[in-house]
């Protein structure tokens, strides 16, 4: 094949693909350069409080026959001990036809409790962010859209805006009573490349949707297009090789 020919090849899949490798680049070094930690917004998290020793603590047994009389069949999956404010709680996670759901007890009676209201999630949501920032909004959601930063997450849920510089955003589940997810603009910009990164543009999350395949064979097509045009038009190659440049 003539060498002409190759640099036609090679420019114009450079114009269809060039785009999405600049995209890729680009957004690799931002993943690069951002720590995940800061990216979830971690390294504003204030480290989790243990129990007290001097903390009565009940089986759980009774939350479990309180559940199963609530909501029939169900199979507990895990039973965690740990602080809710100021008090032991049992966060406990169990399956009722096929699906996850979750529910507080009270560790020093053992009795189901309900989920958290307003007040305790702005309480819990403060606790949990280090910086000094006051809180902006508080909204209850129980739907969310599926490009939403909270898509994937437990619902019903509080969210908590904070005035603060990174546009920070706790989310607290109702029915767990804890922290399900921080969001900020680093967070926002993150997903934003994401999705050009893997290139699913709905629900960010498919590594091996067809768009992207082609999109990575078209692309290795390319810089292989291009070693094969530099070796053509390399006069050391060519003599090298015995070969002759075409037109």
């Amino acid at each position: 094949m003539r060498v002409r020919t190759y640099r036609k090849i090679h420019r114009w899949l450079g114009i269809v693909i060039g785009i999405q490798l600049l995209l890729w680049t680009g957004s690799g070094l931002f993943f690069a350069l951002n720590p995940i930690d800061r990216v979830r917004g971690e390294t504003e998290q204030t480290a989790p409080e243990s129990l007290a020793e001097e903390m009565t603590i009940a089986s759980p047994d009774e939350a479990f026959n309180e559940l199963r009389s609530a909501h029939g069949d169900i199979g507990i999956t895990s039973v965690l001990l740990r602080l809710h404010l100021d008090t032991a709680v049992y966060e406990i996670s169990f399956v009722k036809d096929g699906e996850t759901m979750w529910a507080l007890a009270d560790a020093a009676t053992g009795r189901i409790r309900g989920p958290v209201d307003r007040d305790e999630a702005i309480a819990i949501a403060t606790a949990d962010f280090t910086a000094p920032a006051k809180v902006a909004a508080v909204e209850h959601l129980t739907e969310t859209a599926a490009d939403s930063e909270y898509r994937g997450r437990p619902l019903p849920a509080y969210r908590v805006d904070f005035d603060h510089p990174l546009g920070t955003r706790i989310y607290v589940s109702a029915d767990r009573g804890a922290v399900t997810a921080r969001r900020n603009d680093r967070w926002r910009l993150f997903d934003f490349l994401w999705m050009f990164h893997i290139m699913d543009y709905q629900d960010r999350e498919d590594f091996n949707s067809v768009i992207l395949q082609a999109a990575s064979a078209l692309g290795l097509i390319t810089i292989l297009s291009g070693f094969v045009l530099a070796g053509m038009t390399s006069p050391r190659l060519r003599r090298l090789f015995g070969g002759r440049r075409g037109d």
